[in-house]
């Protein structure tokens, strides 16, 4: 019983992931973006700010349907996936060092509030599922 368990919410939470990552990086595409890609603005500005969102957006895209894909075809991208996973961990963790901690909104600049604890949770969830998913 708790493999099925293990394994449904296995499911589910690749399916939520990869869903989310396929709506950031269109996001970032389109020129938006998720958490992930607007932290890139306290490091980018300009002509290069553009560059790295569509370099992130396609990469977040790709990492989105490859974790959609890899649900109906076990490994078929080997190590790729797991290069863009890796890229898109990196940018999580810097995006939440930046955006909850050091932002203008920050915990370091704003202080404690109730919104920036559930936001910096959701954002952790997400960091987490990326891990889980990653093993």
């Amino acid at each position: 019983m708790a493999k099925t368990q293990y394994s449904f919410g296995k499911l589910i939470l690749q399916i939520a992931l990869g869903a989310m990552l396929v709506v950031g990086g269109i996001w970032a595409l389109t020129g938006s973006g998720d958490f992930g890609c607007n932290s890139l603005n306290a490091i980018f500005t300009g002509e290069m700010l553009k560059i790295v969102k569509i370099v992130f957006g396609v990469i977040e895209l790709l990492a989105g349907v490859f974790l959609i894909i890899e649900l109906f075809s076990s490994g078929v991208f080997g190590k790729f996936d797991k290069v863009l996973m890796i890229i898109i961990w990196i940018v999580w963790i810097v995006a939440i060092i930046l955006g909850d901690f050091l932002s203008k909104g920050g915990l370091l600049s704003k202080g404690f509030s109730w919104q920036w604890l559930y936001n910096f949770a959701s954002h952790l969830i997400v960091l987490g599922a990326m891990f889980s998913l990653g093993d």
